[in-house]
């Protein structure tokens, strides 16, 4: 069983020896016998070779390799060999050239050694020639030389910084420096001879040589440049320093255009004088009003500082206007053509100095005093526009749309008012484009406010009374359209100038926003003419029996005097409102105003019989020419109505349009009157429904009750149905007897602003209507006599004071998008 294991053992991949030892040595005694099982292995290991052997030579192609790879090994053997004796050539031939060539490589470095001492030599003979004709031409103060010597003797002592150790370069070193020094000082003093005028030493002090001595300074340094423009600044206001003192009374703020004088003087000298002694590219004429606008500033803080609250705001003005006078001289004189990018360009570039604020500068914490004194004149001017020019006419002068009446022009004052605020910000702009800016621009609004408050809406009339209302109320109009306007203007300006930081903080949306506001007022005021005279006309309509009409003839007389008003006000007044986007706008609420009252006129008509119906659905058709007629009554526009007003007078039209057509149809059989219902009216709701038959005059509640239980039945079967209908939605029609009350809440879009227009309640069977065409809340205007000028100013005010006119100022915001329309509708 072992040796069988053994065996097994033998035929694994991973074999292990320690098992087969265990077994031949199992035991100490074991140990004696390790000779003979070393030979018995031998021999082991020798049959296996034979066997292996005896193997491969049965293989013809394995006997071959073997015979090459011992051939190989022998190749081998001997490449090596012949390897290891070309190194041992190699290294005895190296051995041989480096002996050889050792003089030649000794000789070379001789060489170079010897032509880089020539080089030195010969540089320290230039530098050594150059230094001694340097002392020469600064002695002789030939500075045109000078700077070519300087040049070279400083490329040469460049050379020489690695050999500084060596004591003669280091001594030369030390001279050269000397030199330079000496050079600096002498220039200096040749500089400070001819200032002050002293005799000149040589030729030294001519133009000439003192500007090429300023090819010698910047050869020096840039430090030695700025030291001698420093010390010509200093030299020069050195006088200036000690007359204008922030202590002296020489240097108060009365006495600054002084400074402003003495400064031009000292500038005159300079370039009748100094200029020709100094390079143009060192500009030593602006670096001189640098110098003097920064003590001059100084002086200012200082003077202000003192002073504090207690300076006269005139005279703190009259300071800063002279200041900036000057600072706008200096910007004017020292600014430069500064070239194009291409050499074709034909005109170059402005590039001027920042003289801006350069002394201004100090007065901008004061500027608060500025603003205030600015607010202290807007109001005197605003008191002085109080009394705005108004037109001439003879105020018991008959209306009569054929006069030749002038274009209205917007009001002088406002104009006026806005020439002033620019001229006022260009002002405080060069003063500030921070804080104070910001603060002008809430001065602005304020004022802007106030002028709309208490001009122009103080200027326009209550109620158009003659021609001259008219004219007034557009002149007012076309004034309130050009501020807001110029208002967005500003803004736009204000925003540009004003910093970074402050940008959003600019604000005039409230301001335009009211003068928008009064646009509008003044719209429904000429809109309010219409209604006023139209009055009789809707009496004439709700006093007709038009129960007892038996037949439909031509339009009702009612109409004719309707269209007459309507044509008559239409042209006297479009002939007045000069802009098309307010032609537009009128004849929207012109046609709102109408129809709403000719709605709450049918209503106020019932009961209706089918000839009734007939007879007003045809009146409505002629409304609508009338209607499509007015905007052509503008002298600036004759072409047919626009695409967009056709469909705004279709879309209000067809409110009353349908409800006469539900009317129109005959109640024999009840089917038709419902189903007719379902048709054009579109909803489920039985209140609506009732209000049809009682506009038909079907008041008994028996027969009602016949129609609704009709009605239910049939909707049933109509899955198309709305719940309520927007036509009768709002529409109040109040059985007979309880005092014949209609109230028809109607929500019009005007003119596509998204303002508001209800008509509301009547009473009587004349009835005293509401002001038409004027955005009103239900119960503001139900008092009993509106049709006077007093009772329509106490609706109106009690109006203005409600929630729903609070609202429609909000509205008033989205003027804006209706002024933006396309020229086409701008022409409507």
């Amino acid at each position: 069983m072992a040796g069988s294991y053994l065996d097994d053992a033998l035929d694994l991949k991973l074999y292990d020896p320690t098992q087969h030892l265990n077994v031949l040595l199992a035991n100490s005694s074991s140990l004696s016998q390790l000779t003979a099982l070393k030979i018995m292995v031998s021999r082991y290991d020798n049959h296996l070779s034979h066997l292996v052997q005896d193997t491969v030579k049965h293989t013809p192609e394995t006997q071959e390799s073997l015979e090459r790879v011992a051939k190989s090994t022998e190749e081998l053997a001997l490449l090596m060999d012949e390897i290891a004796g070309l190194r041992l050539r190699a290294q005895a031939t190296e051995t041989k050239i480096t002996s050889m060539t050792a003089g030649i490589k000794q000789l070379d470095n001789t060489k170079a050694n010897l032509i880089l001492t020539i080089t030195v030599l010969k540089r320290l003979q230039m530098l050594t020639t150059a230094y001694e004709q340097l002392l020469l031409q600064v002695k002789k103060r030939q500075y045109k030389e000078v700077a070519q010597t300087l040049d070279a003797v400083t490329e040469l002592m460049s050379h020489f910084k690695p050999y500084r150790n060596i004591s003669q370069i280091a001594v030369l070193s030390k001279s050269v420096y000397q030199a330079k020094s000496k050079l600096v000082d002498q220039i200096f003093e040749d500089y400070d001879r001819t200032v002050q005028g002293k005799k000149p030493q040589f030729s030294a002090e001519s133009p000439a040589g003192l500007a090429a001595a300023c090819s010698v300074i910047d050869t020096l340094g840039e430090d030695n440049r700025r030291k001698l423009i420093t010390w010509y600044c200093n030299t020069q206001l050195n006088e200036y320093t000690s007359i204008f003192t922030s202590t002296d009374e020489a240097g108060s703020l009365e006495n600054i255009s002084r400074r402003y004088a003495y400064m031009k003087r000292i500038l005159l000298r300079y370039q009748e004088e100094h200029a020709k002694f100094f390079d143009p590219a060192w500009k030593v004429g602006e670096e001189l009003c640098r110098s003097f606008c920064n003590i001059t500033r100084d002086d200012v803080k200082s003077v202000l500082a003192q002073s504090g609250k207690n300076v006269h705001v005139n005279l703190l003005l009259g300071a800063l206007q002279e200041t900036m006078e000057f600072e706008q001289y200096l910007e004017k004189k020292f600014s430069v053509k500064a070239k194009g990018v291409s050499d074709n360009s034909t005109f170059g570039s402005e590039t001027p100095l920042q003289f801006g604020q350069a002394i201004s500068a100090a007065f901008q914490p004061h500027l608060n005093l500025w603003i205030r004194y600015q607010d202290g004149q807007l109001s005197e001017k605003i008191a002085q526009f109080k009394v705005p020019p108004q037109p001439k006419a003879d105020n018991n002068s008959v209306v009569n749309p054929n006069d030749s009446i002038p274009d209205p022009t917007v009001l002088p004052s406002s104009a006026e008012l806005f020439v002033y605020y620019r001229r006022i910000l260009v002002q405080t702009a060069k003063l500030s484009t921070g804080a104070p800016l910001l603060d002008l621009c809430n001065l602005f609004g304020k004022w802007l406010k106030i002028y709309g408050q208490e001009i122009l809406k103080t200027t326009l009339p209550k109620s158009i009374q003659n021609q001259d209302d008219i004219k007034t109320t557009c002149l007012i109009l076309n004034t309130a359209d050009y501020c807001a306007a110029t208002i967005g203007q500003l803004e736009t300006k204000m925003i540009e100038q004003v910093d970074e930081e402050f940008k959003d903080k600019v604000n005039l949306d409230s301001d335009r926003n009211m003068y928008l506001g009064i646009v509008n007022q003044c719209i429904n005021i000429l809109v309010g003419k219409i209604a006023v005279d139209t009055e009789p006309s809707w009496r004439e309509m709700t006093n007709t029996n038009w129960s007892k009409l038996e037949n439909v003839g031509d339009q009702s007389s009612y109409v004719t005097q309707l269209n007459s008003s309507i044509e008559a006000d239409s042209k006297l007044i479009l002939s007045i409102l000069a802009k098309s986007t307010y032609v537009r706008l009128f004849c929207d609420k012109v046609v709102d105003s109408v129809i709403a009252k000719f709605l709450l006129s049918v209503v106020a008509c019932k009961p209706l019989s089918e000839i009734a119906a007939e007879q007003m659905l045809l009146d409505l058709y002629v409304l609508k020419s009338a209607f499509l007629k007015m905007p052509k009554f503008s002298p600036d526009i004759n072409e047919a109505p626009s695409s967009n007003y056709s469909k705004h007078v279709n879309a209000l039209l067809k409110k009353p349009e349908t409800l006469l057509k539900v009317i129109l149809t005959q109640i024999s059989p009840h089917e038709s009157l419902v189903q007719n219902y379902f048709y054009l009216i579109g909803d489920r709701s039985t209140e609506n429904f009732i209000k049809i038959l009682e506009l038909k005059g079907i008041t008994n509640k028996a027969e009602q009750r016949t129609f609704i239980e009709l009605f239910k039945s049939h909707s049933k079967a109509h899955d198309n149905l709305s719940e309520n209908s927007p036509i009768l939605q709002n529409l109040e029609v109040l059985p007979k007897g309880a005092n014949n009350i209609v109230s028809n809440h109607q929500s019009s879009s005007v003119g596509g602003l998204g303002l508001n227009l209800n008509t509301h309640k009547r009473s009587g069977s004349g009835g005293n209507t509401i002001f038409p065409g004027v955005a009103s809340p239900a119960g503001i205007f139900e008092s009993a006599n509106l049709l006077t000028k007093e009772g329509f100013e106490k609706g109106l005010e009690r109006f203005t004071s409600t929630k729903d006119g609070n609202k429609l100022n909000e509205n008033i915001k989205n003027f804006g998008r209706f002024f933006r329309r396309d020229n086409n509708d701008s022409n409507e």
